[in-house]
């Protein structure tokens, strides 16, 4: 069922000031209602609107399903489509919906109740202060992007706690952890662009749709959505330093490693010697006759042992 809203003028009192406000009404209060209106339908109620141009109705059909965020611009109205990533997991899809704006209605196609969440917000908070539909659209990509830079925020905090967590207690992080965040740092890095220029197309205002003091508020869109990006790029190049990181301290655990092996196999040397030179069977090697040749052969192979020890404690290889 669709869900509309009047935009209606308050009057503040005492003061003699003006904002304005969504007030929610029926369907048949909407078709009849003079002033401008919000709604939030679903793809099959967004075709029986009837609009005065038919081809909105195409034009936002492609763009409902599209897995981007667009604007097109006409004479007459402005179409575009949204797709919030999610900011829980990277195998949720986004968020998509679409929507349609003249100078009398801004509908929101959407079949996930994103839009009509958003819009509610925008009630409570009664940050509304004037009447026109354009003005609403502003309104609404706003609370879009209002949090995420303390989602960013918490984003690097994640971040640098894995950080800390492999410098400091030395424990193996999963290598899918790490690349999971440079790949949400690349998708919420692509959305702000697509934002920004969304915003920027918006703000020029080219069918002159909306009022000079509506379309200019698109710059702060532009601004914010350009600021995420930037910092969405910062934390992408932040996950690539840590994938490094945890490249580095696998290299580490594996020269370690051979290290460990190196220095077993040097210290079997001499023993390997020994036994291979007076196991063999032949009658001619001296010293097989006398008598203390097994003790001198036991007292070398614990000097040579202790040697190499030594000197690998001096080397500081152990």
């Amino acid at each position: 069922m669709a869900i509309c809203y009047e935009l209606e003028e308050l009057q503040l009192k005492p003061v003699e000031d003006h904002m304005s406000s969504l007030i929610q009404v029926n369907e048949s209060e909407a078709e009849r209602s003079t002033a401008p209106v919000v709604a939030v339908v679903t793809k099959q109620e967004f075709q029986d609107l009837g609009l005065e141009n038919p081809n909105a109705h195409e034009s936002l059909a492609e763009l409902a399903a599209s897995d981007s965020n667009y604007v097109d611009i006409y004479p007459s109205y402005i179409v575009g489509s949204l797709a919030v990533p999610s900011k829980t997991s990277l195998t949720e899809p986004p968020l998509l919906f679409a929507f349609y704006m003249d100078e009398h209605m801004l509908v929101f196609v959407d079949d996930d109740h994103t839009a009509e969440t958003v819009l509610k917000h925008v009630i409570n908070i009664g940050v509304l202060s004037d009447t026109t539909t354009g003005h609403c659209l502003y309104v609404f990509f706003k609370e879009l992007l209002v949090d995420d830079l303390t989602f960013l925020a918490d984003f690097e905090d994640r971040m640098e706690s894995i950080e800390e967590h492999m410098l400091g207690s030395h424990a193996a992080v999963q290598s899918n952890a790490i690349m999971e965040y440079r790949r949400q740092s690349m998708r919420f890095g692509v959305y702000y662009q697509e934002i920004a220029t969304m915003a920027s197309i918006l703000s020029d205002n080219e069918n002159k749709l909306m009022n000079a003091q509506a379309s200019r508020a698109f710059d702060h869109i532009e601004n914010l959505a350009d600021r995420l990006a930037r910092r969405a790029e910062t934390l992408k190049e932040y996950s690539l330093q840590l994938h490094e990181l945890q490249q580095t301290r696998i290299d580490l655990k594996q020269n370690s490693i051979m290290q460990i092996f190196t220095i077993v196999t040097v210290l079997f040397a001499p023993l390997t010697l020994i036994t291979g030179w007076f196991g063999m069977n032949l009658s001619v090697i001296p010293g097989l006759d006398w008598p203390f040749m097994w003790i001198t052969l036991i007292l070398a192979a614990v000097v040579c042992t202790a040697a190499l020890l030594a000197l690998f404690k001096w080397k500081k290889w152990l």
